[in-house]
């Protein structure tokens, strides 16, 4: 009896352990899937501020280029070029070849043809060209990268809605865990109920009233531990050595 209830708990115990250890690498699990989140999404956005500074560097040149009526912008637009193809080339090694990288991939040689096919043809007042024609190929590169800054893809909200459905998952082992251990107490329970308290209980039912009112000790019940079915049969034989002595 002690070596299977014993066997019992012990099976109990390990399920508990498992749903622990189950518990802890998922959650480990899910904490590193948030830093990598957070650290990729704080890239994304410098990446994209880099590429808005480079712009504007840009910008400020053809301004510059368009107020002093010079023929080519100063040195400040090709430094602003390299910046913004390096941290384009960067971004898209980082988050990969997205819609919106596209889009600003678009909106940048749009942008780039509209100043090159200027600086090739002098025919265009430079500040006619600028109100009418720069400007909007200006403000679409720059709709595009806040465009990127601001997309489902790269912001915290969206991430944090897949960390909690990650977090859903992570709990669903440990509740069908716990569930399994539930199951198996009440199976122990009922295993100890029926093949152990209640042979005693019969037991010990049927020697009282054979003591009380000389009821013929007979308790029949199911058990398949030989301690049990002893006992019973070592009180049946005191009881008819009893008998015998008395003859």
């Amino acid at each position: 009896m002690r070596k299977k209830i014993t066997i019992g708990f012990m099976s109990l115990a390990v399920v508990l352990l498992l749903a622990g250890a189950i518990s802890m690498y998922e959650l480990q699990r899910l904490r590193s899937q948030a830093e990598q989140v957070l650290e990729t999404n704080s890239r994304n956005i410098e990446l994209a501020e880099r590429m808005l500074d480079a712009l504007q560097r840009q910008n400020s040149s053809i301004l510059r280029m368009t107020l002093a009526d010079i023929n080519i912008p100063d040195t400040g637009y090709d430094i602003g070029c390299e910046s913004f193809d390096k941290a384009y080339a960067e971004a898209i090694k980082a988050s990969g070849n997205s819609e919106e990288m596209i889009n600003i991939a678009m909106a940048n040689t749009e942008y780039r043809n509209v100043i090159s096919n200027h600086l090739l043809n002098d025919e265009i007042e430079d500040r006619e060209w600028f109100l009418s024609t720069y400007l909007q190929a200006y403000y679409k590169l720059d709709e595009a990268l806040k465009s990127h800054i601001t997309s489902p893809e790269n912001s915290v909200q969206a991430r944090t809605q897949m960390l909690e459905k990650n977090a859903y998952k992570t709990i669903t082992p440990s509740i069908l865990t716990m569930l399994v251990a539930i199951i198996i107490v009440m199976m122990f329970y009922y295993f100890v109920d029926h093949y152990y308290a209640h042979p005693i209980i019969k037991l010990h039912n049927s020697l009282k009233n054979y003591l009380s009112f000389n009821v013929p000790f007979a308790p029949k019940f199911e058990s398949n531990d030989d301690e049990l079915q002893g006992l019973r049969d070592m009180i049946s034989e005191l009881i008819d050595r009893k008998k015998n002595s008395q003859k």
